[in-house]
């Protein structure tokens, strides 16, 4: 027989085993929903990993990949402002613009370049533009962007880059030296009377240089690039202006001349430059 008192204690027990049991229940339905919770949180992280801090470089590349126009405008971080005709204006404009807010380096420069180009707050790209030009000419190391991009600008009409682009010639040697001549050869081809003005306020041993880098341009250029017409007009202009132009312009023609000579005919010969200039290949 139970005793009394252990009887009231199994009954006690007995009444509240629902309670604690309902207590277990609860609590290994929390303990479960949490791990069910976490097993969702961490293969979720698995599955839908967060994007990574783009630093402004990583921006930039980025947006290159997925803008068409940036894609293709600046390649390899290089522009031709030829392409843009290609394009609708108000569009590169604003990817430019855009691009332009964190676009560092060279990428910084060509964007300059072609805001510039589309003469959008030109003074300012343009100042972007000299101050690259100035420290290719400072570092030879340097490619030579930054001189294409101020020989376009000045091809497009700013006559204010021609002193700038002259002056340059004590600077550079090897392919600069090359852009530099096929530039004086245009510009005197095309222009004789602002290319005279512009060499006649360079040093005179830069003006040989300069008319030395010019004559040899003009020897290798086929006669698609400057027809032989072309070369009589600059003879006969370089001819008359030596001896009856602008006093100024007649120490500069005659250095144009004597490269001409130097460049296109020989010792043995006295035959004029514009008929040895028909001879070339």
């Amino acid at each position: 027989m139970i005793p009394a008192s252990a009887f009231f204690r199994l009954k006690s027990v007995m009444r509240d085993l629902p309670k604690r049991l309902a207590v277990g229940a609860l609590l290994g339905s929390l303990a479960l929903a949490a791990g069910v919770s976490v097993w969702l949180v961490s293969r979720s992280h698995t599955r839908f990993p967060q994007a990574p801090h783009l630093t402004p470089d990583t921006v930039a590349a980025k947006e290159a990949v997925t803008d068409p126009l940036l894609s293709e405008l600046l390649a390899d971080d290089y522009a031709d402002a030829e392409e843009l005709e290609y394009y609708d204006r108000a569009a590169v404009r604003q990817a430019l613009l855009a691009e332009q807010q964190r676009a560092t380096g060279k990428r910084a420069v060509a964007v300059a370049y072609l805001l510039a180009a589309l003469e959008e707050n030109y003074a300012h790209n343009r100042g972007i533009v000299l101050q690259a030009f100035e420290a290719r000419l400072a570092d030879p190391t340097e490619d030579d962007d930054a001189i294409e991009y101020v020989i376009s600008l000045c091809r497009r009409g700013d006559t204010t880059l021609r002193q700038p682009l002259l002056a340059a010639v004590r600077r550079c040697v090897g392919e600069s030296a090359e852009l530099l001549g096929t530039f004086y050869a245009d510009l005197i081809t095309s222009d004789l009377d602002g290319f005279l003005e512009c060499l006649s306020h360079v040093p005179s041993e830069d003006q040989r240089r300069i008319a030395d880098l010019m004559a040899a341009s003009l020897s290798e250029a086929s006669e698609d690039q400057v027809s032989d017409d072309q070369l009589d007009a600059l003879y006969d202009g370089l001819t008359h202006r030596a001896t009856q132009g602008k006093s100024q312009h007649r120490a500069a023609a005659r250095q144009c001349l004597e490269a001409l000579d130097r460049e296109l005919s020989d010792s043995d010969t006295t035959t004029p430059i514009a008929m040895l200039a028909r001879q070339r290949t």
